[in-house]
Protein backbone atom coordinates (compact mmCIF):
# COMPACT_ATOMS: atom_id res chain seq x y z
CA UNK A 1 0.00 0.00 0.00
CA UNK A 2 2.85 2.35 0.84
CA UNK A 3 4.36 1.86 -2.64
CA UNK A 4 1.00 2.49 -4.30
CA UNK A 5 0.54 5.65 -2.25
CA UNK A 6 4.08 6.84 -3.07
CA UNK A 7 3.55 6.11 -6.79
CA UNK A 8 0.23 8.03 -6.82
CA UNK A 9 1.84 10.98 -5.02
CA UNK A 10 4.88 11.01 -7.31
CA UNK A 11 2.80 10.93 -10.51
CA UNK A 12 0.40 13.61 -9.30
CA UNK A 13 -2.55 11.24 -9.41
CA UNK A 14 -3.14 11.42 -5.68
CA UNK A 15 -4.77 14.84 -6.22
CA UNK A 16 -7.32 13.17 -8.53
CA UNK A 17 -8.89 11.49 -5.50
CA UNK A 18 -10.48 14.80 -4.47
CA UNK A 19 -12.62 14.42 -7.62
CA UNK A 20 -13.56 10.83 -6.82
CA UNK A 21 -17.32 10.37 -6.69
CA UNK A 22 -18.32 8.13 -3.80
CA UNK A 23 -22.03 8.97 -3.39
CA UNK A 24 -22.41 8.47 0.35
CA UNK A 25 -18.92 9.43 1.51
CA UNK A 26 -17.70 12.00 -1.01
CA UNK A 27 -20.15 12.99 -3.74
CA UNK A 28 -18.45 14.84 -6.59
CA UNK A 29 -19.30 17.26 -7.89
CA UNK A 30 -21.05 18.47 -4.74
CA UNK A 31 -24.81 18.92 -4.78
CA UNK A 32 -25.86 21.97 -6.77
CA UNK A 33 -22.72 22.08 -8.94
CA UNK A 34 -21.59 20.59 -12.25
CA UNK A 35 -18.28 20.59 -14.07
CA UNK A 36 -17.82 23.55 -16.39
CA UNK A 37 -18.52 22.23 -19.92
CA UNK A 38 -16.21 24.87 -21.44
CA UNK A 39 -13.23 23.57 -19.45
CA UNK A 40 -13.45 19.77 -19.57
CA UNK A 41 -9.78 19.29 -18.62
CA UNK A 42 -10.26 20.80 -15.15
CA UNK A 43 -12.52 18.74 -12.92
CA UNK A 44 -12.19 21.41 -10.23
CA UNK A 45 -13.80 24.10 -12.40
CA UNK A 46 -17.39 23.92 -11.16
CA UNK A 47 -20.43 26.05 -11.90
CA UNK A 48 -23.51 26.57 -9.79
CA UNK A 49 -26.50 24.77 -11.38
CA UNK A 50 -29.08 27.30 -10.18
CA UNK A 51 -27.11 30.26 -11.50
CA UNK A 52 -26.48 28.46 -14.82
CA UNK A 53 -30.24 27.85 -15.12
CA UNK A 54 -30.88 31.58 -14.52
CA UNK A 55 -28.30 32.51 -17.19
CA UNK A 56 -29.97 30.16 -19.68
CA UNK A 57 -33.50 31.39 -18.87
CA UNK A 58 -32.42 35.02 -19.12
CA UNK A 59 -30.72 34.35 -22.47
CA UNK A 60 -33.94 32.81 -23.81
CA UNK A 61 -35.89 35.89 -22.69
CA UNK A 62 -33.23 38.24 -24.06
CA UNK A 63 -33.10 36.35 -27.34
CA UNK A 64 -36.86 36.65 -27.77
CA UNK A 65 -36.63 40.39 -27.14
CA UNK A 66 -33.82 40.68 -29.70
CA UNK A 67 -35.89 38.82 -32.30
CA UNK A 68 -38.89 41.03 -31.52
CA UNK A 69 -36.74 44.18 -31.86
CA UNK A 70 -35.48 43.03 -35.29
CA UNK A 71 -39.00 42.04 -36.36
CA UNK A 72 -40.54 45.37 -35.42
CA UNK A 73 -37.59 47.65 -36.12
CA UNK A 74 -37.90 48.97 -32.55
CA UNK A 75 -34.43 49.55 -31.11
CA UNK A 76 -35.83 50.44 -27.70
CA UNK A 77 -36.58 46.74 -27.08
CA UNK A 78 -32.84 46.06 -27.29
CA UNK A 79 -32.32 48.08 -24.10
CA UNK A 80 -34.23 45.37 -22.20
CA UNK A 81 -32.10 42.49 -23.52
CA UNK A 82 -28.64 43.77 -24.39
CA UNK A 83 -25.82 45.92 -23.10
CA UNK A 84 -22.30 46.74 -24.23
CA UNK A 85 -21.09 45.45 -27.60
CA UNK A 86 -24.22 43.36 -28.14
CA UNK A 87 -26.44 46.43 -27.76
CA UNK A 88 -24.30 48.40 -30.22
CA UNK A 89 -24.44 45.58 -32.79
CA UNK A 90 -28.20 45.03 -32.47
CA UNK A 91 -29.10 48.72 -32.67
CA UNK A 92 -26.78 49.11 -35.70
CA UNK A 93 -28.57 46.19 -37.43
CA UNK A 94 -32.00 47.64 -36.63
CA UNK A 95 -30.94 51.09 -37.86
CA UNK A 96 -29.56 49.59 -41.08
CA UNK A 97 -32.75 47.59 -41.67
CA UNK A 98 -34.90 50.66 -40.97
CA UNK A 99 -32.92 52.67 -43.53
CA UNK A 100 -33.54 49.86 -46.06
CA UNK A 101 -37.24 49.70 -45.15
CA UNK A 102 -37.11 46.08 -44.00
CA UNK A 103 -37.48 44.01 -40.84
CA UNK A 104 -36.19 40.52 -40.07
CA UNK A 105 -38.35 37.61 -39.01
CA UNK A 106 -36.32 34.72 -37.67
CA UNK A 107 -37.39 31.17 -36.83
CA UNK A 108 -34.72 29.37 -34.80
CA UNK A 109 -34.43 25.66 -34.16
CA UNK A 110 -31.84 24.76 -31.54
CA UNK A 111 -29.83 21.55 -31.61
CA UNK A 112 -27.86 22.20 -28.43
CA UNK A 113 -27.45 24.75 -25.67
CA UNK A 114 -24.40 24.73 -23.37
CA UNK A 115 -24.04 27.04 -20.37
CA UNK A 116 -20.85 27.62 -18.41
CA UNK A 117 -17.89 29.84 -17.69
CA UNK A 118 -15.93 31.03 -20.72
CA UNK A 119 -14.11 34.36 -20.67
CA UNK A 120 -15.35 36.90 -23.21
CA UNK A 121 -12.44 37.53 -25.62
CA UNK A 122 -13.26 41.26 -25.49
CA UNK A 123 -13.61 41.52 -21.69
CA UNK A 124 -12.12 38.77 -19.54
CA UNK A 125 -14.14 39.90 -16.52
CA UNK A 126 -17.30 38.56 -18.24
CA UNK A 127 -17.35 34.79 -17.74
CA UNK A 128 -20.92 33.50 -18.12
CA UNK A 129 -21.42 32.16 -21.64
CA UNK A 130 -24.05 30.23 -23.55
CA UNK A 131 -23.24 28.40 -26.76
CA UNK A 132 -26.14 27.56 -29.07
CA UNK A 133 -26.06 25.52 -32.25
CA UNK A 134 -28.91 24.97 -34.66
CA UNK A 135 -30.48 26.31 -37.80
CA UNK A 136 -32.60 29.32 -38.63
CA UNK A 137 -34.88 30.61 -41.34
CA UNK A 138 -34.60 34.36 -41.85
CA UNK A 139 -37.20 36.32 -43.81
CA UNK A 140 -36.46 39.91 -44.79
CA UNK A 141 -39.84 41.66 -45.00
CA UNK A 142 -40.68 45.02 -46.54
CA UNK A 143 -42.08 47.41 -43.94
CA UNK A 144 -44.26 49.16 -46.52
CA UNK A 145 -46.26 46.22 -47.88
CA UNK A 146 -45.22 43.25 -45.67
CA UNK A 147 -43.94 41.31 -48.72
CA UNK A 148 -40.98 38.97 -48.30
CA UNK A 149 -37.97 40.54 -50.00
CA UNK A 150 -35.76 37.47 -49.55
CA UNK A 151 -35.28 34.39 -47.39
CA UNK A 152 -32.20 32.70 -46.03
CA UNK A 153 -31.69 29.36 -44.35
CA UNK A 154 -28.58 29.12 -42.18
CA UNK A 155 -26.81 26.83 -39.79
CA UNK A 156 -25.43 28.71 -36.82
CA UNK A 157 -23.05 28.35 -33.93
CA UNK A 158 -23.42 31.25 -31.54
CA UNK A 159 -21.74 32.10 -28.27
CA UNK A 160 -23.33 34.74 -26.07
CA UNK A 161 -21.67 36.31 -23.05
CA UNK A 162 -23.93 37.59 -20.31
CA UNK A 163 -23.43 39.96 -17.42
CA UNK A 164 -25.60 40.41 -14.35
CA UNK A 165 -27.41 43.78 -14.24
CA UNK A 166 -29.59 44.00 -11.16
CA UNK A 167 -31.27 40.60 -10.91
CA UNK A 168 -31.18 39.81 -14.64
CA UNK A 169 -28.43 38.64 -16.98
CA UNK A 170 -28.14 40.72 -20.17
CA UNK A 171 -26.31 39.81 -23.36
CA UNK A 172 -23.14 41.89 -23.45
CA UNK A 173 -21.25 40.29 -26.33
CA UNK A 174 -21.83 37.67 -28.99
CA UNK A 175 -19.98 35.68 -31.60
CA UNK A 176 -22.40 34.42 -34.25
CA UNK A 177 -21.13 32.20 -37.04
CA UNK A 178 -23.49 31.16 -39.83
CA UNK A 179 -23.29 28.96 -42.90
CA UNK A 180 -25.88 29.22 -45.66
CA UNK A 181 -28.03 26.13 -46.10
CA UNK A 182 -29.77 25.04 -49.31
Amino acid sequence: LWLAFAWLAATGRLADFRYLNVPVLHPYPPAGYVENPFNPGDKGDLINVAQAAQVKADLVRDGQLELRAAETGDGSLALQSDTGRALQALTALIDQNNRQGIVERVQNSLDSVVVGHLADPNDSSVVWAVKETGHASISYVSKSDQSVVRREAVRFESTFWLVLKGDHFLITDALVQTKPQP
